[in-house]
């Protein structure tokens, strides 16, 4: 029995496909709905933070109390699109309380 897995880009569902006496299967990986995430490089990660930094530093005059509070805004952005994008992709109901809402993320995270 072959098995080869199709590459996905980041967030694609990722398959294998099963070859069973000459006839080929789809078989998703975890059948649970997971998708693949690509892992990003931590030098990548820091060299990007580090260039958006320093271009925030020059665009506000070395401003840094205006660098900050860019950095704060974007900060809450990303934050607000990760919440979105997981409220999203769980199906999860409304969160009465801080214990809640870390039960919900702790079960769909780490299942």
């Amino acid at each position: 029995m072959a098995s080869s897995q199709k590459a996905a880009r980041m967030g694609e569902d990722v398959r294998q496909n099963l070859e069973v006496s000459g006839v080929w299967l789809a078989a998703a990986a975890t059948d649970t709905g997971r998708t693949r995430v690509d892992k990003v490089n931590a030098e990548l990660v820091t060299l990007t933070y580090g260039t958006i930094v320093a271009q925030l530093c020059t665009d506000y005059d070395y401003d840094y109390a205006q660098v900050n509070l860019q950095l704060d805004k974007m900060g809450y952005n990303i934050g607000m699109r990760l919440i979105e994008d997981f409220l999203a992709r769980s199906n999860t109901g409304r969160c009465g309380n801080f214990r809640d809402t870390a039960e919900i993320i702790s079960k769909v995270s780490l299942d």
